[in-house]
């Protein structure tokens, strides 16, 4: 988000998404931005490097 959107990512909580095969985390937080702060949501797979598959503003 930093590098793509010029947007700093706070996390509050982290939610482990459940199943066998998934190495993913859902963590909810706030963007500090250009604009004011907003909630956003982030999906990381830390099975491959910690890499950020998507997010979407609350």
């Amino acid at each position: 988000m930093k590098d793509e959107e010029d947007i700093d990512f706070v996390p509050k909580d982290v939610e482990f998404l459940g199943g066998e095969d998934l190495s993913a985390v859902l963590v909810h937080g706030y963007a500090n931005g250009k604009e004011k702060k907003k909630e956003v949501s982030v999906t990381v797979d830390y099975g491959d490097d910690y890499r950020v598959t998507g997010y979407g503003y609350n």
